[in-house]
């Protein structure tokens, strides 16, 4: 498929590309340039995180060796709160 490069610079990608690749206005695409040309494609959306649940009060136990991190952190001159 052949398209012409507007003076602004810009690509139309043809109605019936558009729909099956379901690019709308406004949509992100992908361009790389490769050795053999330039390859387009829609972009990925970025992944969404589940949130994370809150820890209840009194939850978190502590071992000897983040007692050592503390020390140790405390030691060294950081701004520590136990």
């Amino acid at each position: 498929m052949q398209l012409t490069l507007s003076t602004k610079g810009q690509l139309v990608l043809p109605a019936p590309m558009r729909r099956r690749l379901r690019l709308r206005a406004r949509s992100r695409v992908e361009l790389e340039e490769r050795a053999d040309g330039i390859f387009i494609r829609p972009a990925r959306p970025a992944r969404t995180l589940a949130p994370i649940e809150p820890v209840p009060p009194g939850a978190l136990q502590f071992g000897p060796r983040d007692r050592e991190l503390d020390q140790f952190a405390a030691a060294a001159g950081e701004d520590y709160a136990p």
